[in-house]
């Protein structure tokens, strides 16, 4: 659907630009108010520009979110295939709450044959609840790339993201407490 839509955009781009160039050639009014109606379609046609990446369920094949309990020293694991996360693209990378999968077993990170992936460690800073969406959690993804700036490791050969599972239970305790209205026992002022 987005490659024909792309498509469309650019043929109605096209199109908007021969009319005007006939229009003008032939100094031709038909032709400037055929031009003048393609804007329309253009619109439609427009692709869709996703300032946010999110992690839903039809993503299963590709990234998988584990909790590893261990106590305090629990951890939250999303691991992905290489080049799912638009660094460049979007500014946050939300996951659902309810998509976690809790294991008691503790994480391996090597797969039989495969080298280990690289990893980075998701701070308390680079997390956000969505502003709109409660259960939604986003990782700024600009604040990760910036530091990487420094390592040896670059973000496309990024695979795998953790975060303290102390961090994630303080957003989700905040996202609640913002998300539950706050009733006083006070009267309210009678003008």
């Amino acid at each position: 659907m987005h490659r024909m839509k792309t498509r469309l955009f650019a043929a109605s781009l096209v199109a908007f630009a021969v009319l005007l160039g006939l229009a003008v050639y032939y100094e031709s009014t038909v032709y400037l108010y055929a031009a003048s109606a393609l804007p329309i379609l253009i619109v439609i046609w427009l692709p869709d520009i996703e300032r946010h990446q999110y992690i839903r369920p039809k993503h299963r094949k590709r990234v998988s979110l584990r909790v590893h309990s261990g106590g305090v020293n629990g951890k939250v694991t999303i691991s992905f295939d290489p080049g799912f996360v638009r660094w460049r693209k979007a500014g946050k990378l939300y996951f659902h709450l309810d998509s976690l999968k809790w294991e008691e077993a503790p994480e391996t990170n090597m797969k039989p044959g495969k080298a280990a992936d690289a990893g980075l460690p998701v701070l308390s800073y680079d997390l956000s609840a969505h502003p709109s969406k409660p259960g939604w959690i986003g990782i700024d993804l600009k604040q990760l790339a910036e530091r990487t700036a420094g390592l040896s490791v670059t973000t496309d050969e990024v695979t795998r993201l953790t975060i303290r599972l102390g961090d994630l239970e303080e957003m989700a305790v905040r996202q609640m407490a913002n998300a539950v209205p706050v009733t006083s026992g006070s009267k309210q002022m009678q003008a």
